[in-house]
């Protein structure tokens, strides 16, 4: 079984948005992908093809799936490294989850096509990680960017 991407490597400080605009669901995942490109983590070269990858996914079924949390992910050709985009709706954003209440942190992971067991196994530890209750709560909690972070680590595999 693979291991998850190092977590430093695909989720890093700039790419965490600490309010993300809310919208439709095609509207937060471009602002997610602008995110992206905005603080270099995506070439703006790969913003169409993100977002159409993304939106494709969402539309076989919402990667919201409960508890508050996100996981939208997508496998990009040609992509030379995972990325990670960490963001929080303080509202919450109707993200059509599986439990119909609505998404405080999503976890966007577009990794390369030809990694797709380390994509699987990052997919994995972010699901485990978003069944602690607590996983949720610390990051909406989180003043910075930082601390952000740290709840991932304190997740991390």
């Amino acid at each position: 079984m693979s291991s998850p991407a190092p977590l430093l490597d695909v989720f890093t400080l700039e790419a965490v948005l600490l309010e993300l605009p809310l919208g439709s669901k095609d509207e937060i995942l471009e602002a997610l992908v602008t995110h992206a490109i905005r603080c270099k983590a995506l070439p703006k070269t790969r913003k169409e093809q993100v977002l159409a990858s993304l939106i494709e996914r969402e539309s076989r079924g919402s990667t919201a799936f409960g508890k508050g949390v996100a996981v939208p992910h997508a496998r990009i050709p040609g992509l030379q490294r995972a990325v990670g985009i960490v963001a929080r709706s303080g509202e919450g954003a109707d993200f059509r989850a599986i439990d119909g209440e609505p998404v405080h942190a999503f976890l966007v992971l577009i990794s390369p096509e030809s990694r797709s067991e380390e994509h699987l196994a990052t997919l994995r530890w972010i699901s485990q990680a978003a069944r602690d209750p607590d996983f949720v709560s610390f990051i909406r909690q989180a003043q910075t960017a930082e601390a952000v972070l740290d709840v991932l680590q304190e997740h991390a595999p």
